[in-house]
């Protein structure tokens, strides 16, 4: 089903760059204002100038960020500080993390995955997107003739094919090696053997990919493809068919996946007591927890603990310090929705939220990943509860995908974030 190929990536040239660690970025939507001034100052060549570069107030039609990202892309090239495969790849990238006080590894494909359109279900989303964020991208896109950064899929690789192939490659000389001051290193390795090469095409050509990073990418891209060649089919190997992506096994032990919660506020004193209502009327609340923000992690363990047996959800209120845990009653689970109806961020939203706050709910929730964060909002003033959640199980996310439905927005937090620059996928040719 999938038509998964190698490609010639455009890599950094450390003779000319310097060290790795100085050039890598993470993608756009996790660019802030100030990460993106340490970006620019920690080194001349970090490819935040292509990926999120800077808006300045002269900006015009011929002179901004995305044809400055262009000039930068093309001078970098000519100057060698980048430089592209003589011949077709696939790149294998090993990247250790620290996790929950141990180094976790995940071990990713990056190869070219024809562009389908979801009705194809060759490769499925789980969310929904925004115009805004799509047209800052294509607008890189078409400026830079360029996939900058990969998305994430997911796939399933139950027989184990090509686990054996990357754990062997792995004990080969990687092409480069390096770590960053916090606590990441990666290693990557070129798959170029034509035997392994068509090893990984032909397994990858049964796999259902899954989006787990990149919506508003993967979407663009398609764009992209159907501006260059609106007159002819898009069967041919034209490089704009294409999108460069970083492939994932769904059981690899470094793939983390945390939650997102909710933390509501600006909620007038009617809505809140809607609110309280419908707790009170879906969930039986329990075990109340004095200063949660002391007891966090082992509130954060009992909610994934009984999440296991019931649909669980975390409530912790601004006013009063305490939490409590709230458990769905058996008799309001909705089970003729299907799979989705277990999942706690779809009742969160589908049978408590919007049916208190409606249109307005974009108002009054905030979501973040950290529970920390989402706790010490509740000390601001502006928010009155939040919801923590725990993660979703990565089977439930693939029963919930593989059925064509969408996840509520923000469900899934792939952690960490992919770094922008180990390899760059042109787009002009073919592939």
């Amino acid at each position: 089903m999938a038509d998964v190929r190698p490609f010639r990536g455009l890599i950094f040239n450390t003779e000319i760059v310097g060290e790795l660690a100085d050039v890598i970025c993470p993608p756009y939507d996790v660019i802030s204002p100030q990460m993106q001034k340490d970006l620019y100052y920690r080194s001349p060549f970090n490819i935040v100038r292509i990926e999120e570069g800077e808006i300045l107030p002269s900006d015009s039609s011929a002179n901004n960020r995305y044809t400055r990202a262009a000039s930068t892309l093309h001078q970098w090239m000519n100057t060698g500080a980048l430089v592209r495969d003589e011949t077709p790849a696939y790149y294998l990238v090993q990247h250790g993390f620290p996790f929950g006080g141990t180094t976790k590894l995940r071990l990713a494909l990056i190869a070219d995955v024809r562009l389908e359109e979801y009705e194809k279900g060759v490769v499925l989303p789980h969310e929904h997107t925004q115009r805004a964020a799509k047209e800052d991208r294509l607008a890189l896109m078409e400026a830079c003739q360029a996939n900058i950064s990969q998305i994430m899929l997911l796939y399933r690789d139950r027989e184990g094919k090509l686990a054996r192939l990357f754990q062997q490659t792995t004990n080969e000389v990687p092409i480069f090696s390096f770590s960053d001051s916090e606590e990441n290193t990666f290693a990557l390795w070129r798959i170029t053997n034509p035997e392994k090469m068509q090893l990984i095409s032909d397994v990858m050509s049964s796999k259902v990919l899954y989006i787990a990073d990149g919506h508003h990418r993967y979407e663009t891209a398609l764009t992209y493809r159907n501006r260059q060649s609106p007159h002819r089919g898009n069967e041919d190997d034209e490089a704009h068919n294409f999108l460069m992506t970083y492939l994932v096994e769904l059981d690899n032990p470094g793939l983390v996946v945390l939650p997102y919660h909710r933390v509501v506020g600006g909620l007038d004193s009617e809505r809140m007591s809607q609110l309280h209502q419908r707790i009170e009327h879906l969930f039986t609340k329990e075990t109340p927890i004095a200063d949660p923000a002391s007891h966090l992690n082992q509130f954060l363990q009992e909610i994934e603990s009984r999440g296991k047996e019931a649909r669980v959800l975390g409530f912790v209120q601004a006013r009063d310090e305490g939490a409590s845990l709230l458990t769905l009653r058996p008799e309001l689970e909705k089970r003729e929705r299907g799979p989705i109806a277990s999942f706690e961020a779809w009742i969160l939203e589908e049978m408590v939220l919007k049916p208190v706050l409606g249109d307005s709910l974009d108002e009054h929730v905030t979501w973040v990943h950290d529970a920390s964060e989402a706790v010490d909002h509740l000390r601001d003033g502006h928010h009155q509860a939040a919801f923590l959640l725990k993660a979703l199980p990565m089977d439930l996310f693939e029963t919930i995908v593989s059925r064509g439905e969408r996840l509520p927005r923000k469900s899934t937090f792939f952690h960490p974030k992919l770094p922008t620059g180990l390899t760059i996928n042109l787009l002009k040719g073919r592939i």
